[in-house]
């Protein structure tokens, strides 16, 4: 039996970046947003490496890299966007931190930790930066940049809420509220479920029908003719067809 290979664990710095936008600038600009993808690279990678960083996961348009030091990798993130920004030639990117426990696998690393830097930077806007409260417990007051609470947010994939922040410092995108950036993020709230009230006025609609079945056995019973009989039974009808309409207004 082949044994079991043993969970490597550490706690790190994780810093999520992402470029914004990159499927869409890619469908109309296939070559240059290659090339602006390129540029940004360059930035960041120097970055990363600058402040003692390594890159450790990559996919396509974005990065995961880790940090020994909070304060290195808060300073690299800021740097790097104030670079992106300052630059024509390169696209702009999200960037999220989070200090926290990681698994390692070979070259990359795996778990919640992780998954919340991603989430942090998935919130952020161009050229912004979020970050989580163990980022700010551990760089603030080090760095030429504060931390603004952005305020509590759910986290997909994650089954507590996250205590978001954003770094300000100059040439940093910093939202007033999540209210900014959570439209971009979240899925269109949910309508209000539409059966409900069409489920009403199908029931309302029967009652009409019983209503019109005892008035016309009223008028069998008493023999007064259909005369009187059409006074009641046309607003009721009148009243079924726009209660049709209204259900197919909706649909």
């Amino acid at each position: 039996m082949t044994p079991t290979p043993s969970i490597t664990r550490k706690l790190t710095t994780i810093l999520s970046a992402d470029a914004a936008n990159y499927s869409g600038r890619m469908a109309l600009d296939e070559v240059g947003t290659v090339q602006a993808l390129r540029a940004a690279r360059r930035v960041i990678d120097a970055h990363i490496t600058m402040r003692g960083g390594r890159i450790a996961n990559t996919s396509g348009d974005g990065l995961i890299a880790e940090f020994p030091s909070v304060v290195e990798a808060t300073a690299a993130a800021v740097n790097i966007q104030r670079d992106l920004m300052g630059s024509a030639d390169s696209l702009p990117f999200r960037l999220g931190l989070h200090l926290g426990d990681v698994i390692v696998e070979g070259e990359d690393l795996l778990g919640d930790g992780v998954n919340l830097a991603a989430r942090l930077q998935e919130m952020a806007p161009e050229g912004g930066i979020f970050v989580s409260r163990q980022i700010v417990d551990h760089a603030s007051g080090r760095l030429d940049a504060r931390f603004r609470p952005m305020g509590p947010a759910s986290a997909k994939h994650l089954p507590d809420d996250i205590s978001v922040y954003a770094i300000e410092a100059h040439g940093i995108n910093a939202p007033d509220d999540l209210d900014a950036v959570l439209p971009r993020i979240t899925p269109k709230a949910a309508q209000p479920p539409k059966t409900k009230p069409r489920r009403k006025r199908r029931k309302f609609r029967q009652v009409l029908l019983v209503m019109v079945a005892l008035f016309a056995a009223l008028d069998l019973v008493t023999g007064e003719g259909l005369t009187w009989f059409y006074f009641p039974v046309m607003p009721i009808a009148a009243i079924y067809v726009l209660s049709h309409l209204w259900d197919r207004q909706e649909t």
